[in-house]
This record gives C-alpha cells, structure tokens and sequence, in this order.
C-alpha cells in the first residue's frame, strides 16, 4: 500500500512539475472598447491585432525564431513568405519577456500583415482577389481560447486570415463557421471552398 502510494505522489508531481514547466503560446484579441474612438477607427480602416505571448518565456532566452507566412488559392499554397528567420538574418534571437503582434488589414484590394516587436516591425503586403471588398478578411486566433504548448523544433500555426464562409449549402454564413482552432488544410477547404486565404506560421529553434 506504501508502495503504491509512493508511486502515486511521485507521479503527480511529476506531472505537476511538467505542467508547470511547459511552455504555451497564449493568444488574445486586442480589440478597443466597443463606441470608442479607436474602436471606431481601427473598424472604418479595417484593422485587427492580435497579441501573442508566451508562458515560461524564460526557456526559449538565446533560442532562433522564424515566422513564415502562406497564402493559399484555391486548397494549396500560392506564395510561401518567411517573414522572419533569425538565424538567416542579423535579427536578434529570443530575449527576456518574449512577446509581439499580428496586425493585420485588407485594403484596396491588399492584404497588410504586420508582425511588430518590442524595439522593431516587419510588414508584408499580398495581393488578395478584388471581388473581396475592403475589410472582408478578418484575423483570427488559431488557440480557440486555449493556450497552445509549443515544441522546439517544430512548426505550428499561430494566426489565421480568412473571408467568411460565403457557401450557404456548406454551412451557416460568417467567420465563426470557419474558424474553429487549428486548420487542417485539405479538410477545411473541402468543406468551405473558400479560394483565398492566408495562414501563419512560427517555428522555435535551438
């Protein structure tokens, strides 16, 4: 019985010591309060943010980043774009507190995407089809309200730019439908055929 106890503790607080020591990627909307001035403007232009942290931030100090953004047509990638790569470029690795933002906007007949840091931005500029009137992209989370654990080494998405879903025989009208978390690519675009939209993507690296 003292056996199987010991086995027990030592186990939760493996388990604990885990949980506490992974790291998460942490993704909220940064929208102004609804009728204020900045609510109202960033609505009229067209602009959205999204602000990515990182739990244990501390672990990923020293570590190589890279940012890719694909824009895909019709189902497969049409232009693969690397944002950023730190360890191609003089760009600074990972630092104290690592955190930055997605800010994204559709206008006359552009896609501007974004990514700004504490002490730098980098922007990216698509074309996107003009029967999408300005504003009609919208920028999602991908976490669907819930962190998401990151693995060294390996690629993940981070944020999701898409029209809503236009097809009323696959589903109810708007972004909601069409924004559920992570995007499996050939799945989502069998069920809504939507033609463009663009995913992002980063990758953490020794």
């Amino acid at each position: 019985m003292k056996k199987a106890l010991l086995l027990i503790f030592t186990f939760l607080m493996s388990y604990s010591y885990g949980q506490e020591n992974k790291i998460e990627m942490i993704s909220k909307l940064d929208m102004p309060p609804m009728g204020s001035r900045e609510f109202i403007l960033e609505a009229f232009q067209g602009i959205e943010k999204i602000d990515l942290t990182f739990t244990n931030s501390e672990k990923l100090i020293g570590k190589n980043y890279k940012i890719v953004i694909r824009k895909y047509k019709n189902g497969k990638v049409e232009i693969e774009k690397v944002a950023k790569d730190t360890k191609k470029n003089e760009d600074p690795k990972i630092g104290k507190d690592f955190k930055f933002s997605i800010v994204a906007q559709q206008l006359l007949s552009n896609e501007k995407i974004t990514f700004a840091f504490s002490n730098s931005h980098n922007k990216n500029i698509f074309d996107v089809n003009k029967k999408y009137k300005d504003n009609t992209f919208s920028l999602r989370e991908i976490s669907d309200q819930k962190p998401i654990e990151i693995q060294i080494g390996k690629e993940f998405q981070i944020a999701f730019i898409t029209p809503p879903n236009d097809n009323e025989e696959k589903g109810a009208l708007g972004y909601c439908e069409v924004t559920k978390g992570y995007i499996d690519i050939e799945k989502w675009y069998k069920q809504y055929e939507i033609d463009e939209f663009f995913l992002i993507f980063l990758t953490i690296e020794d």
